[in-house]
């Protein structure tokens, strides 16, 4: 495996935004402004990463981008740190995009048909809202008593990229 630093992933070029080798990361990850890290099988250029990730200094923000196959954006899952748990990230959200059945090539989030957005709170309070193109209105639930115990992570430091890039499903009650 291969991890490429950046600004963010360039889903069109195929390679990291503003690429930086590992020295300028690190100082990055600790100092600022905010790096990206791609997991790419092949970094030779021309592929899709596993994931991506986009991490504020210090690692008091991290989003894990997914990709399809194209190279669009399919899954997006978002920790914070709480200011009543340091140490710790907290998975507070969860977007997943669907793209038409017949898609060849990279689309981008706009061109997606549907997505639902999963956002989570410590307490166990959750909601879903679910949007489908086309319809009038969006679906949207809220929910008391989620078991959330698995959202919390410690909290990520340099080179412990592959625990944010694992999928995960949290459950909604009902």
């Amino acid at each position: 495996m291969t991890y490429r630093y950046g600004r963010d992933w360039h889903p069109v070029l195929r390679k990291p935004i503003q690429e930086i080798s590992e020295a300028p990361a690190r100082k990055r990850f600790a100092d600022g402004p905010s790096l990206s890290v791609s997991r790419v099988t092949d970094p030779s250029g021309g592929v899709v990463p596993d994931y991506t990730l986009k991490i504020n200094p210090e690692g008091m923000y991290v989003g894990t981008v997914f990709y399809d196959s194209f190279g669009s954006q399919v899954k997006h899952y978002h920790f914070y740190e709480q200011a009543d748990r340091p140490g710790e990230l907290f998975l507070s959200g969860v977007t997943v995009h669907v793209y038409p059945d017949d898609q060849t090539t990279w689309l981008s989030l706009r061109d997606s048909k549907a997505h639902t957005a999963f956002t989570f709170k410590p307490d166990g309070w959750a909601r879903s809202y679910l949007a489908v193109k086309g319809e009038p209105a969006a679906k949207v639930e809220e929910f008391t008593g989620v078991d959330v115990s698995t959202h919390w992570v410690p909290m990520i430091t340099f080179g412990d990229w592959d625990r944010f890039g694992e999928h995960r499903e949290p459950g909604l009650p009902g």
